[in-house]
């Protein structure tokens, strides 16, 4: 299995940061690039990284 480092540090920046847009900030993309990168990453792995609710993540 193969990791991109530039996904696991925006993975780090959302789970520390209260929300996607903002850690997807800190990271330096937009929210659906973010967001996009996060499920190609949770798809990878086979497992669910985040959760998500009608508020956002979790």
């Amino acid at each position: 299995m193969h990791f991109d480092l530039a996904d696991l540090r925006l993975f780090i920046h959302v789970a520390e940061s209260p929300s996607l847009t903002q850690g997807a900030r800190r990271a330096h993309l937009s929210p659906a690039a973010a967001s996009a990168r996060i499920k190609a990453l949770e798809a990878q792995l086979d497992s669910r990284l985040l959760y998500r609710d009608s508020r956002g993540w979790n």
